[in-house]
Parts: structure tokens; sequence; C-alpha cells
């Protein structure tokens, strides 16, 4: 609900980056001046478990060119996945999905973790007003009907 860059993964909870087996970092853009048109546009992985599989860890951003089918990438007893989309409009934007974070035996910080979400979750000042609620279905999969950015993680 806010633009900002927030860490979604720190593992073990509460040690800096330099200190995280892993860390996970996205940066949130409004892309329109539809306050709900908030999108993941740049995904950083860090960490010694990422630098043990690539030097300098890993950086996604939307606009990049993907020629390849997302695949689920093992770090330590965890597994990530991030996945370029793209809204009907042209809008590009990243998914990022985890799971397995109950194996890794440690706490897990971050939004997808154990720490507090309230500040991400409060639309900014300018949108607060203008916040509406819609109603709408899911379909079958439990998909939204339009295209969202989302991070997902799965114990």
């Amino acid at each position: 609900m806010k633009p900002g860059r927030y860490v979604l993964i720190n593992i073990p909870r509460g040690v800096r980056a330099e200190e995280a087996l892993i860390r996970v970092e996205a940066e949130a853009r409004q892309v329109s001046e539809r306050c709900a048109d908030m999108y993941f546009q740049v995904l950083n992985i860090s960490g010694t478990w990422a630098e043990e599989k690539h030097a300098g860890g890993y950086h996604y951003e939307s606009e990049g060119v993907v020629d390849e089918t997302p695949a689920w990438m093992a770090f330590g007893q965890i597994e990530m996945k991030v996945v370029h989309g793209h809204t009907q409009q042209g809008t590009k934007y990243l998914n990022f999905y985890v799971k397995h974070l109950g194996r890794t035996g440690l706490l897990v910080g971050g939004l997808l973790g154990e720490d507090d979400h309230s500040d991400a979750a409060t639309p900014s000042q300018s949108c607060r007003n203008r916040v509406a609620l819609r109603a709408g279905t899911a379909d079958a999969h439990g998909r939204s009907p339009r295209n969202v950015s989302a991070a997902v993680a799965q114990l």
C-alpha cells in the first residue's frame, strides 16, 4: 500500500544485512495515479547463502529482459522464485515466491516473516483519502481478477 524499499525476508531475524544467511529486499513503486497500482520493480537476494551460489547475490528489475522460464532456486533449506509479469496495460512488475521457511529452524524476519508489516500496509498520506474498497472475486486458483505484484511465503 506504500511505495518504498522493504525487507521481505531476513534470516536469521534481527541480524544486519552483512550478517544475514539470506536477505530479500524489494522496492515497491506506485506506477500510476491510482494508489492501488503498487508493484515490485526491483528485488535483491543477498546473504551468505546467495553468495555461495552467485557472487554478489541476485538482482532483478521489472524492466529486465527475461528469456527463460522462472525456476525455483534453493538457498539453504528454502526455495525462492522471481517471476516477471506485466499488466494488460503493459506495466512490468516482479512477483516473489518462497517456500519451506520453517525448515531453517531459525527465526525469520522481514514482511514475510515475523516482522511488523503495519507500515507497509498503511497507505501513504496522499492516498489515505482516496482509498476505496472494491469487492472482487478470485478465480478457482485464488488469483485476483487483475494483475498485482505478489510476495508469497510458505512455511
